[in-house]
């Protein structure tokens, strides 16, 4: 009798064995899982500060171009300028030049110089035009770069995985117990 006492103590060992496995496999995987979720996250985050990085010297260096083309306007502008003065007073001094005490004056000389101031203005409407313009293509292309980056970002995390479920882990081990048990008692009578 006590030999078929111990069988059964054998039997139901068995199956505490099988039980324990089954609690050790399930922590081991959601251990394994979370340390994938962990580590996925740890890439994410890297790879992101590199993208926000490049974003970072990609605005830089379109600051430093933009800062470099207004400078390069305002000279042309100055150019301008300057050699509308010049014009004017050649020709202020040609008129001065031609006939009597006074010079040449009247409709045609104050038509000349009028011309003259008219290109100028234009020249410089022009450039002003070319500057807006310019300056909306550097708006535009920060913004793309942004836009970008932010993209690139939003593929990262959008692809992780959150991680395994406790509430999961602890129902697989229970119902792994509840299972072995339900066995063990048939298995045993």
């Amino acid at each position: 009798m006590s030999s078929v006492r111990w069988s059964m103590t054998g039997f139901e060992s068995l199956y505490l064995a099988k039980f324990a496995l089954d609690f050790g496999t399930s922590a081991y995987s959601y251990n394994r899982r979370q340390q994938e979720s962990y580590q996925s996250l740890y890439n994410a985050n890297k790879q992101a500060s590199i993208n926000n990085q490049l974003s970072y010297n990609s605005l830089l260096h379109i600051n430093t171009e933009q800062a470099l083309e207004l400078k390069k306007y305002a000279f042309d502008k100055d150019v301008i300028r300057r050699t509308t003065r010049r014009e004017v007073a050649k020709q202020q001094a040609i008129h001065a030049s031609m006939g009597g005490g006074f010079g040449k004056s009247g409709n045609s000389a104050n038509a000349t110089i009028r011309n003259i101031q008219r290109y100028a203005y234009m020249a410089l409407a022009r450039k002003d035009l070319n500057r807006d313009i310019r300056m909306q293509s550097f708006d535009q292309r920060r913004t793309n770069i942004q836009l970008n980056t932010a993209s690139k970002n939003n593929v990262l995390f959008s692809n992780l995985s959150i991680g395994p479920s406790k509430t999961g882990a602890i129902l697989e081990v229970i119902g792994s117990g509840i299972q072995n048990s339900i066995l063990s008692q048939q298995g045993t009578k």
